[in-house]
């Protein structure tokens, strides 16, 4: 059964893309550099310490060059520190539980510095391993200790550059265009609801969609900082034939945080339908035939997110025709129904009315902010 689990990962990791390769890219990774690490220090006549080759290029290795990069600077630093803090006390008042434990609480306290990052730890295990084995009593071996994390942080970064990961602008673009297509799909949701008037506002349901939506900005956020980790430092960057337009990867990180805060005016627009709905509040119950008239505005809004998707807009150099008009469209219908509404409705029911119709405006206008996001990003693609 585990054997037939770890065969069909396996096919699957060979035939496509995903989180089963690139885990086998790790795993492979990993063990490259530390049998060449291992290697190096037989060659080299290593004994003692020789675990340590092994052990730094495990902890170097990472799915990215610039990631391993700026883990093994960290490594050696915090090495360094540590068998400098070890051989300090083991060669003047040598190994006593008193100053073992010194040593330790000195490390761990060094090591919340935060350039450390994730090897914060590995100062104080240095600084223990030294004086525990008595390599701290020893400047030969705490110097072959330092050579052998040297040995193994170059062999992970030599493994890393030979097997940079591709650079794929596709994965980032896609997180945006999902992103919108969630947007696309909720307002179309709330607008097919506000056709039915009271009865067809599913307020709960909204409310989880919202709150899906922050699990995609992060996940979107993520997507794309993987990417920019990919791109930074990676040697592929110099033997593509075309150039690399290196605003791409802004230009989509600023569209979700565009698409972020229209969500949240979603949110914001979900939220005013309850408070107004609620037993008790304040404000009156809202009317079924401003509902209605809401309903063909927020079905524009969906087809607005939806254009941005099917035209892929964070990929233009500048903001599309269609999208702009359509945007320009929506708003002026909603200054129509604003300036209907100031006739046709009471003064009473006009601050919740005015309020859904602010967060309309809102949405629209984080997609134009979108749009210039793109506009702003065009100097640093090729060709512009």
């Amino acid at each position: 059964m585990v054997l037939e689990k770890l065969r069909r990962a396996l096919c699957r990791a060979y035939r496509r893309r995903g989180f089963e390769r690139e885990i086998l890219v790790f795993v492979v990774k990993s063990a490259l550099a530390s049998v060449i690490a291992f290697a190096v220090g037989v060659l080299m006549g290593e004994k003692t310490q020789l675990g340590f080759a092994v052990f730094a290029a495990l902890l170097v290795v990472r799915p990215t060059v610039y990631g391993s990069v700026l883990s093994s600077s960290r490594y050696v630093v915090a090495v360094f520190l540590g068998a400098l803090l070890a051989g300090v006390i083991g060669l003047t008042v040598g190994t006593h539980l008193w100053s073992f434990t010194l040593a330790i609480v000195v490390a761990l306290l060094l090591g919340q510095v935060k350039q450390f990052g994730g090897q914060s730890g590995q100062l104080a295990v240095i600084a223990g391993f030294a004086l525990a084995s008595g390599s701290a009593t020893n400047v030969d071996e705490l110097g072959s200790l330092m050579l052998m994390v040297c040995v193994g942080s170059v062999s992970a970064l030599v493994v890393n550059v030979l097997m940079a990961p591709a650079i794929r602008f596709r994965d980032a673009e896609n997180a945006v265009l999902d992103f919108a297509d969630g947007l696309s799909t909720l307002s179309g949701d709330i607008a097919e609801g506000l056709r039915g008037g009271e009865e067809g506002l599913t307020l709960d349901r909204w409310d989880q969609a919202c709150e899906r939506l922050d699990g995609t900005v992060r996940n979107a956020l993520e997507t794309v900082g993987r990417q920019e980790d990919r791109f930074r430092l990676n040697p592929r960057r110099l033997v593509r034939r075309q150039a690399v337009p290196v605003g791409r990867l802004r230009t989509y990180r600023n569209w979700i945080y565009a698409l972020s805060r229209a969500s949240q005016h979603m949110r914001s627009l979900v939220r005013t339908l309850r408070a107004a709905l609620d037993v008790g509040a304040r404000s009156p119950t809202l009317d079924d035939a401003f509902l209605q008239e809401l309903a063909p505005v927020m079905e524009r809004v969906s087809k607005t997110f939806a254009l941005v998707r099917d035209t892929e807009e964070p990929e233009h150099h500048l903001p599309s025709d269609d999208l702009r008009a359509l945007v320009d469209e929506v708003l002026d219908k909603v200054v129509e129904q604003r300036e209907r509404m100031l006739r046709s409705w009471d003064d009473e029911r006009w601050p919740v009315y005015g309020a859904l119709l602010t967060d309309v405006e809102r949405i629209l206008e984080e997609i134009d902010q979108g749009q210039e996001n793109s506009s702003r990003a065009a100097g640093d693609r090729p060709g512009s």
